[in-house]
């Protein structure tokens, strides 16, 4: 708790952060309210009015604030909509990247070892690769989709969390209280989930 406070506390000070936070609550309410916000269906077309510029610009029409593209489809209530799939995207994928790279970190930074230099080896060879390149074999794996598209994402954000819970285990996993809970006979997995994690979710 006393963790989750200071993130809090670090958070405010940090004035870009709370600029994209506020971002990234205006696109959840697009979002979610998709069909009270749109002016129009997204789908719907209508020839008599395609190519319509903004309303700011000359010729812009009045009943279509961004315009119109070249089916006649409302592109702001298309942007609104839109903003269901990007979030969607960004939150599979960071999830992926942030539920299996705190695994592998947390696993790496404890046990250290022939685990850490495997796992950590594996994590360089992925970060050593361009992430477009492995964005772009996982889908010619998996085939082409939007479920494998947000896999590939997600699969290319792993390194650089597991390296951030990796340093961060490392430094924690010496001090006196993860030591009194081993005296205290805890099992790795306790240690792991209960104790050391708590202290790593800052840097996250």
């Amino acid at each position: 708790m006393e963790s989750f406070r200071e993130f809090i506390q670090q958070f405010k000070k940090n004035k870009a952060a709370v600029v994209g936070a506020w971002i990234v609550l205006l696109l959840v309410v697009c979002a979610v309210f998709a069909p009270l916000l749109a002016p129009y269906d997204p789908y719907a077309q209508n020839a008599q009015d395609r190519l319509l510029k903004p309303i700011w610009e000359h010729g812009g029409n009045a009943k279509y604030l961004l315009g119109t593209d070249d089916l006649g489809r409302d592109i702001l209530s298309r942007l609104i909509y839109g903003a269901r799939i990007s979030l969607t995207i960004g939150i599979v994928s960071m999830g992926i990247a942030v539920f299996f790279g705190t695994i592998l970190g947390l696993i790496a930074g404890y046990f250290g070892g022939k685990t850490d230099a495997v796992i950590m080896r594996i994590m360089d060879i992925m970060f050593a690769l361009p992430s477009i390149l492995l964005i772009v074999i996982v889908v010619a794996v998996l085939g082409p989709s939007l479920t494998n598209a947000m896999l590939a994402i997600g699969f290319v954000g792993i390194p650089g969390f597991a390296r951030l819970v990796r340093s961060s285990v490392l430094s924690e996993k010496e001090k006196e209280y993860v030591i009194a809970s081993k005296i205290n006979g805890s099992s790795h997995l306790r240690l792991m989930c209960k104790v050391i994690f708590p202290n790593c979710i800052i840097p996250l």
